[in-house]
């Protein structure tokens, strides 16, 4: 899908939504590959997780960030 990314799909972050109450730091060009260890390779998919999400649950973002992956967690 990406060429150049180390897990060739996902979900380009394009913009912070300025109403958002969840301070994650995401960053604009960062690349969304799963959340809680579900794949994410399309925004559907991201609706889908995000969707399931009970609240006040845990979450972790695996993101690729200018080469690198690594995960966010957050409450």
């Amino acid at each position: 899908m990406f060429s150049g990314l180390r897990i060739p799909s996902g979900v380009i972050v394009a913009a912070k939504a300025a109403d958002s109450k969840v301070d994650v730091s995401l960053a604009s060009g960062d690349v969304i590959h799963a959340i809680n260890g579900a794949p994410v390779d399309t925004i559907e998919s991201l609706r889908s997780a995000l969707d399931r999400l009970k609240p006040n649950a845990a979450v972790v973002l695996q993101i690729e960030r200018e080469g690198k992956l690594m995960f966010i967690a957050f409450q």
